[in-house]
């Protein structure tokens, strides 16, 4: 394994946790990857999970694959549905899924037996440290060096992770960093330059989303971290029991008025200039008829006006939305004839900004503080923006938080006028 680029060199059987901490760009997948084709030929038999996983044989197991193609070895394993075995050892990896479902207490527990690594990838979507601290201490074969290891991205210092391997040195843990700069020589120039823009447009961001800074509640913003995720859910549990009690769905779009407008050249001007142009906010939400909300998607990008409406009409096609909600007093002339140059179906509706960012926002937090507003999965661009911008400090404008706001108003809106209807 590799630390900060050395070798660590020093024997290791004290240890029972590997943190692998790696932001975008990174390779720590791929260097996991290469960890579990060895550790095979070691006759290790290892439990590879995810939070969720639900079709193994279509996602982690081609990836695995197409690394044991990349070092030469993937005739040396037999690939199954849920499971790869090493043809010359017999060890065997299974795949499985950590959520809990309603026939076992964890979709995991079922493969502890004579397992002797346990692997959590994407680990910072699990939230339940009781979870994952259930399956831990099941692995313990006996003449075995068992081995832990939490693969994930860099998040929030309340996450138990965080809390129980990070805050403090612990004697059987090692955590290993790593981060694009590690990983030069594999990524796209694209990639870099997308890297660097950010790193000098927006510093703090760019140490968490690549160098993995962990982060923390910024004061004065106006959402905590802990508002989202105590109440996010999966993206599998939303289309097994939410999806078709959704009886209203509204793509919010906040417009980037003037970089919206620019040309290509005047783009790629501003590129040159270290001014990259704003993103258009477009994030879709949904209502249930017990007025919980659901942030189902969130589709900001950078474009031209012509790209943006086609993105936003193609996004209320494919989610059957009820309608796009625009502020009328910033870009809602445009988007609207936009829109209705790409489609004269789609419906357009205005909301009124008279007050400032933080006072608007402010009702839409407090049905967050209720557990009335999930996140179907994580969308990092927009929660990073929720938890550390702070209003009148000259902080570029928010514009996934705002397309939230404004989407978020609506619905509000919309529940207001339910509830007085029926108490009328």
């Amino acid at each position: 394994m590799v630390h900060k680029r050395r070798a660590i060199r020093e024997t290791t059987e004290h240890l029972r946790y590997i943190i692998l901490i790696g932001g975008r760009g990174s390779g720590k997948s791929f260097a996991l990857a290469k960890w579990v084709n060895s550790a095979t030929f070691c006759k290790y038999s290892v439990l590879f999970t995810r939070f969720t996983m639900t079709s193994a044989e279509t996602s982690v197991i081609p990836e695995f694959r197409n690394m044991c193609e990349t070092v030469g070895n993937d005739t040396d394993f037999s690939f199954k549905r849920t499971q790869v075995e090493n043809t010359h050892t017999g060890a065997v990896i299974d795949y499985k899924g950590l959520k809990p479902t309603s026939n076992n207490s964890t979709g995991a527990l079922k493969s502890i037996a004579n397992k002797n690594v346990f692997i959590v990838e994407e680990a910072e979507d699990c939230h339940n440290f009781e979870l994952f601290d259930k399956v831990d201490n099941s692995i313990r074969m006996k003449g075995k060096h068992n081995i832990i290891v939490l693969c994930l991205n860099q998040g929030h210092k309340n996450h138990w992770i965080y809390q129980e391997f990070i805050k403090e040195q612990r004697d059987d843990t090692l955590v290993i960093e790593s981060s694009y700069l590690d990983n030069l020589k594999h990524l796209d120039q694209s990639f870099i330059n997308k890297a660097e823009r950010l790193k000098e447009r927006n510093l703090q961001r760019y140490r968490h989303v690549f160098l993995n800074e962990w982060q923390t509640d910024t004061d004065g913003a106006i959402w905590k971290q802990s508002d989202i995720s105590a109440f996010r859910i999966s993206k599998e549990d939303y289309d097994a029991d939410i999806k078709d009690q959704i009886i209203e769905t509204v793509i919010a779009v906040d417009p980037a008025v003037t970089d919206s407008a620019m040309t290509e050249a005047e783009r790629q001007d501003a590129r040159a200039r270290g001014k990259e142009p704003d993103e258009d906010g477009i994030i879709v939400m949904g209502k249930t008829r017990n007025n919980h909300i659901y942030v189902i998607a969130d589709l900001s990008c950078r474009g031209r006006r012509s790209d943006i409406a086609k993105i936003v009409v193609g996004a209320y096609n494919d989610y059957q939305a009820n309608c796009v909600i625009v502020e009328k007093n910033n870009g809602g002339d445009w988007i609207k004839n936009a829109l209705k140059s790409v489609s004269r179906s789609v419906k357009v509706e205005n909301v009124t900004a008279r007050k400032n960012k933080k006072i608007r926002a402010e009702p839409v937090q407090a049905v967050y503080e209720e557990g009335m507003v999930h996140h179907v999965g994580v969308y990092p661009e927009l929660e990073y923006e929720m938890t550390t911008w702070v209003y009148d400090t000259g902080m570029d404008s928010p514009n996934h938080l705002d397309a939230l706001v404004w989407g978020g108003t609506w619905l509000i809106q919309e529940e207001v006028a339910e509830t007085s209807s029926q108490e009328y």
